[in-house]
């Protein structure tokens, strides 16, 4: 099931490399013992952003579940964009997943790849 998950996050990220807007797309697999796995990518746009990609999975039966992740984008003077992530904080926000603004922390489920890709082409209006 994980490798089945890294083949559509594989075809996501294609998708969007070879668009007009992406310079350069990495991505990076690694599966784990205990039927886990975890994956990072970079994607550099043509503004010369980045959106910096992580996800621990775990395999339980047929399903996959994102025990942690993070989607960080940011300028090209590294400042934040926004970054959805599911990491606790002290003090504890309301919502352990939630989207980080540049002034702020709202709660906000966790997003799909697919997602955060379309908010950034949007966001930047791209698409």
């Amino acid at each position: 099931m994980i490798q089945t998950y890294f083949a559509q996050i594989k075809r996501i990220i294609d998708q969007y490399a070879a668009s007009s807007f992406v310079l350069e797309a990495r991505l990076n697999v690694d599966m784990r013992p205990g039927d886990q796995g975890y994956l990072t990518s970079t994607l550099t746009f043509i503004d010369d952003s980045k959106l910096h990609v992580s996800e621990y999975l775990d395999q339980t039966g047929e399903s996959v579940d994102k025990l942690m992740y993070t989607y960080h984008y940011q300028d090209a003077d590294n400042r934040l964009i926004f970054r959805y992530d599911n990491a606790r904080h002290k003090p504890a926000l309301a919502s352990v997943e939630h989207k980080h603004l540049p002034t702020q922390i709202i709660a906000a489920p966790a997003p799909t790849l697919d997602e955060v890709l379309a908010e950034v082409a949007t966001t930047q209006g791209w698409v």
